[in-house]
């Protein structure tokens, strides 16, 4: 649960890895400044971005060179419909984005021109596929403890997403000795998951990929935002001078991504309101393929801990569908229509319970917990997958703990997606989390009068 009174909104941006064939079909119909937004991408681009975006091939959209065209466009997409919805109500006081997405909050921020950031990021892409080398794993470790290990096995940070998730880079047999260092001295639970890249992003390994890519940065144009905008980079704001920018872009190719530093200064300055836009994770719902509406946003699980460690309160909203867009805008007039010293509450976590099947039946265990799960009267907000026991295996070990020696159901929470974060629950831990989830939804929300209208 979150609250805000009086907003202090930011706008975040999710970068590779959120991209899924359909995106962006359910706005391109809905809203006509969406379709202009894409035509103008597929004249700039010299192809049809929509239908790449909306019908693949999947192996094309993910190529890098194309991935970060289509997200970027995604996300300017929702953006654009959001604007449609809400008018100039709620604008943001800062901007951020995960990566590629740092491109597509200079866009938000009058920085960067769309075209031009879409004949940037294409060359970025292509650049990075071309001279990339090396992958990438995240940790389940704070950054003083995989650092060290990291770099005696030559070994990059690529990314500190949160105190207790790391990103780092390398060649896969360095990895892989990183990794079985990791397992030996914290345990099979704290082992790296690797990240479907076409290279050790943001690592020493994409300095060539920078050297290229310079020139073209020198060549667009800049102009100072007319927000405050987070950079990769420094895990700071962006400075006003467009040649200080250019150089923050460039050094952000083969530097850490500072997220958790950008989050931080953005909440120690008040923000208490979060939208994303664009892109999605997860699985499309039986019978719906290609369904933007059966995909969950980014950088959710990334905010909760945040805000979580932090202390402080925090809405996030998730703006990347036809389905979170309505959602948002509705969810922001009651915050405008309401007073400004009463918040408004909204329960925003995804629930997913995991049943595996052992020799075709489904034990014990698994039966009790959907049994409870319809005694609570969740079967509307808790989304229950019978699975076969392989399968299972390979969903514990990969999004769970590598330890994970038997089958078992689970409870997934927050799904975040590759550069999120996910909370999972076994045992009686299941049945106390979603008992709580049953007594937040049985207690009834505050009189709404509040939230000022945004800055």
């Amino acid at each position: 649960m979150s609250q805000v009174s009086s907003p202090n909104i930011m706008f975040v941006f999710p970068g590779q890895g959120s991209q899924y064939v359909g995106m962006g079909s359910d706005i391109h119909r809905h809203f006509s400044c969406v379709r202009d937004l894409y035509e103008r991408a597929s004249q700039a681009m010299g192809f049809d971005v929509a239908e790449l975006s909306f019908q693949g091939p999947e192996e094309r959209l993910n190529s890098t060179e194309f991935t970060q065209v289509a997200l970027l466009t995604h996300s300017m997409a929702c953006l654009a419909a959001f604007r449609e919805l809400t008018g100039e109500a709620w604008m943001p006081s800062v901007v951020a984005g995960h990566s590629l997405g740092e491109y597509s909050a200079l866009v938000a921020a009058g920085a960067l021109a769309f075209e031009d950031a879409l004949q940037l990021i294409r060359m970025r892409g292509r650049l990075m596929s071309e001279f990339g080398r090396g992958q990438m794993a995240a940790f389940r470790l704070d950054l003083e403890s995989i650092k060290p290990l990291a770099e005696a096995h030559y070994c990059g940070i690529g990314g500190c997403n949160l105190p207790d998730q790391t990103v780092v880079c390398g060649f896969e047999r360095d990895l892989e000795a990183l990794m079985a260092d990791v397992v030996a001295r914290f345990g099979r639970a704290r082992a790296g998951r690797y990240l479907k890249t076409e290279g050790a992003f943001h690592t020493y390994l994409m300095i060539h990929a920078a050297e290229h890519y310079r020139p073209h940065l020198d060549a667009v144009t800049l102009q100072a935002p007319k927000l405050k905008v987070l950079s990769n980079y420094t895990g700071d704001y962006h400075a006003a001078d467009p040649d200080q920018m250019r150089a923050a872009l460039f050094f952000q190719m083969f530097h850490p991504v500072k997220w958790m530093s950008s989050l931080q200064r953005a909440i120690d300055d008040g923000v208490n309101l979060v939208i994303e836009f664009g892109g999605g994770i997860g699985r499309d719902h039986p019978g719906c393929v290609h369904a933007p509406a059966s995909r969950k946003p980014n950088l959710e699980g990334i905010m909760r801990k945040a805000y979580v460690a932090s202390g402080r309160r925090g809405l996030y909203m998730p703006a990347i569908n036809q389905a979170t867009l309505e959602q948002a805008a509705c969810t922001l007039e009651l915050l405008h229509s309401a007073s400004p010293m009463e918040p408004v509450w909204v329960d925003e976590r995804h629930f997913s319970l995991h049943l595996p099947l052992h020799q075709g039946v489904a034990d014990e265990d698994s039966v009790g917990l959907d049994m409870l799960v319809q005694e609570l009267g969740l079967r509307r907000v808790v989304e229950t997958e019978i699975e076969a026991d392989d399968d299972s295996l390979l969903t514990l070990r990969t999004y769970c703990d590598e330890g994970v020696v038997a089958a078992e159901p689970y409870l997934e929470v927050l799904v975040g997606g590759e550069t999120g974060a996910f909370l999972h629950y076994r045992g009686e831990a299941i049945r106390h989390e979603l008992t709580a989830l049953r007594e937040r939804l049985d207690r009834p929300l505050p009189v709404i009068r509040a939230a000022a209208r945004g800055h």
